[in-house]
């Protein structure tokens, strides 16, 4: 009985802050509604009201459901109602006399939504199922399986206890959810909750397609393939072997589909995939037809020939890959029984191999390539350096030339046709006698049958040149070949014409020591041999210094930008055009390395400083670096005088050792 009083209580209450419309206690005239209860409340539960004067209530009413006037009389403080099931959410309004008196709180209902049953339990997308169950009403959408969702504005009805829905096309096979929507409609403040989900007891069992036949088989890639079976209208592509799918139907119903077989479908199961993403197989794997190849000619074929494949069905053939897998051109006037290709210049012998855009192949016999052949050589020996004229057939075909044990040449040709060959052997070549050979297009060495004699050529040879840089005026030794021969070495000059040295030291046939021209032109240069006959050979490249005449040295102070290492020097020693050099030193602990060349006074570089280093007046370079060298001008020359005969470099992390000039 307390727990009866106490949960009475609570209800009672549970309304009351919202519906008192004085201060007055319970007395008076005037009718009150103090409170009602329990809330929230079922449909079908009885509601009890309390206030003053409550028997001259003649009415209560709810929203949905109209004027109450079957009252229940407790007292003049008490009476209660039961409310109907057609009562909607909202407040009450009691009716006495010419008086209402609505209150400030709503009522509010304890609805929970329950699922019944689904029927039918079998169908297909498209088809129209009912849902039954209680306060239906409330349900905002409908989730099929797998995460589909319907849209209560898309329901064909609704009511408290029934929703019927039309099955979406990418439903699958499973349970069905019904939810209240609280994640999908926002409250008043614009927030969203969480969703209450009711799940259905059964699956709902979605049709999908079936195969029952798929015909020809084999087919071939382009031709028209026949699917029969049931539920066809559910089908959104077809995809064959390969993963390669399609939607672009010849003809379709509900139990036929008509479909090109794709070029590059290859062999496998036939898929039908149902908008839901389900896929179903055929029984039968899907075989692609190949290509025949019943001849290929010419064989021998020549690299870089034509090679003419006759067979069936070699429309379908996609590439052609011959020996060292290099791949032809198909000629574009192909047929089903017969296509053309290019031969790669480069293809070596073996089978052909015919593929398809299905991932499949054929090969054919082994086809064997044409080879040079050698009917005459213009000499059987020869003087290395001379020509040699080589007399066949399809030398065209050659990319090198072997004599007599000397790496394979593929440059010295003067002249090629399929009829002869002209090489061009070299002054260094290995003589003695050995075998002609011939290299071809695909690797191919062919032979001649009687061997080639090269002999020693009556001309000097060069293998060394020291030391390398000379300066001019010293001497070098010239180490070779047949240099007794020699009877004279020119040197180019600055002049731009040559010098004849006049000044040797040891003259052998391995050995010339000459003394190189005061006038010798500096830099990276050669010079020419003249023999007694008359033949000339020019040197191997070396280096020639310029003679350097020191100006100072020492040891300046550390450069810096706030302070100069300056040098002296006699600058009337010096004439425009001439290298003005400056040997130096970086110090491993400077943080960079950074010069500026001057005329013996602040920012008045030499005119062509900036010119010499990339048009900075103030380049980097690093510790390593031990030279720096200026050609100067009659402008130079001035400054340098004007500030005293001494020059500058400022800037960061070395120091001046040596100062000199040089032609």
């Amino acid at each position: 009985m307390c727990l009866v009083v106490i949960s009475s209580l609570a209800l009672i209450t549970a309304c009351e802050k919202a519906d008192k419309l004085d201060t007055n206690q319970l007395g008076g005239s005037e009718v009150l509604l103090r409170s009602f209860g329990p809330c929230p409340i079922q449909r079908g539960a009885e509601l009890r009201i309390i206030g003053a004067n409550l028997d001259k209530v003649e009415s209560v009413t709810l929203p949905g459901c109209g004027a109450i006037s079957d009252i229940k009389r407790i007292s003049t403080t008490e009476i209660r109602i039961i409310i109907p099931q057609n009562a909607d959410p909202g407040v009450i309004t009691l009716t006495a006399g010419n008086q209402q008196i609505t209150s400030i709180s709503a009522l509010v209902f304890n609805e929970p939504i329950t699922l019944t049953s689904i029927t039918p339990l079998t169908a297909k997308a498209g088809d129209v199922v009912k849902i039954e169950g209680d306060y239906l009403n409330l349900i905002e959408e409908i989730i099929f399986w797998d995460d589909v969702h319907v849209l209560k504005a898309d329901f064909i009805s609704q009511s408290r206890q029934e929703i019927d829905v039309t099955v979406p096309q990418k439903a699958q096979t499973g349970k069905i959810i019904v939810s209240n929507g609280a994640d999908i409609i926002p409250d008043a403040s614009g927030n969203v909750g969480i969703p209450i989900w009711v799940y259905s007891d059964s699956d709902l069992v979605v049709v999908l397609p079936t195969i029952s036949k798929i015909s020809p088989n084999p087919v071939k890639a382009g031709d028209l393939l026949t699917i029969t079976g049931t539920n066809f209208d559910l089908v959104d592509s077809v995809v064959f072997g390969g993963n390669v799918g399609t939607r672009d139907y010849i003809g379709k119903t509900a139990t036929e589909i008509q479909v090109n077989v794709p070029e590059n479908a290859a062999d496998g199961d036939v898929k039908l995939l149902a908008f839901s993403g389900l896929a179903v197989s055929s029984a039968d794997s899907l075989i692609m037809v190949v290509p025949t190849i019943n001849s290929i000619a010419p064989n021998p074929v020549k690299n870089g020939g034509t090679l003419t494949v006759t067979g069936t069905n070699l429309d379908l053939v996609s590439s052609v890959v011959f020996g060292g897998s290099t791949t032809g051109t198909i000629a574009t006037d192909r047929t089903a029984t017969s296509i053309t290709v290019s031969v790669p210049i480069d293809a070596s012998p073996g089978a052909v191999t015919f593929n398809t855009l299905a991932n499949k192949s054929v090969q054919s016999a082994v086809l064997n390539f044409v080879q040079p052949a050698i009917t005459s050589v213009s000499a059987s020996s020869i003087i290395a350096g001379d020509k040699l004229t080589i007399e066949g057939t399809d030398l065209d075909l050659v990319t090198g030339v072997q004599l007599v044990g000397n790496a394979i040449d593929t440059t010295g040709f003067v002249s090629q046709t399929a009829t002869q060959l002209i090489v061009q052997s070299s002054t260094g070549s290995l003589t003695g006698t050995g075998n002609l050979v011939l290299v071809t297009t695909n690797g191919s060495q062919i032979t001649y049958t009687q061997q080639i004699t090269i002999n020693t050529p009556n001309i000097p040879a060069v293998t060394s040149i020291t030391p390398s840089p000379v300066t001019v005026g010293n001497m070098i030794s010239i180490v070779g070949t047949k240099l007794n021969l020699v009877e004279s070495i020119l040197f180019e000059n600055s002049q731009g014409g040559t010098t004849k040295a006049t000044q040797y030291g040891s003259r052998t046939e391995t050995l010339i020591e000459v003394y190189v021209p005061l006038d010798a032109l500096a830099g990276t240069v050669t010079f020419t041999m003249s023999t007694y006959d008359g033949t000339q050979y020019t040197s191997p490249s070396f280096e020639v210094k310029a003679v350097e005449t020191d100006l100072w040295t020492g040891n300046s102070k550390p450069m810096g930008w706030n302070t100069d290492a300056s040098a002296p020097i006699d600058a009337s020693k010096l004439a425009p055009g001439q290298t003005l050099g400056f040997d130096i030193v970086g110090d491993p602990n400077a943080g960079y390395w950074q010069i500026e060349a001057m005329t013996g006074s602040w920012w008045i570089d030499f005119e062509n400083w900036a010119a010499q280093n990339g048009g900075a007046n103030q380049p980097s370079f690093d510790v390593s670096k031990t030279n720096i060298e200026i050609v100067i001008t009659q402008t130079d020359i001035d400054n340098i005088k004007m500030q005293g005969s001494a020059v500058v470099l400022a800037g960061n992390g070395y120091i001046i050792t040596r100062v000199y000039v040089k032609d």
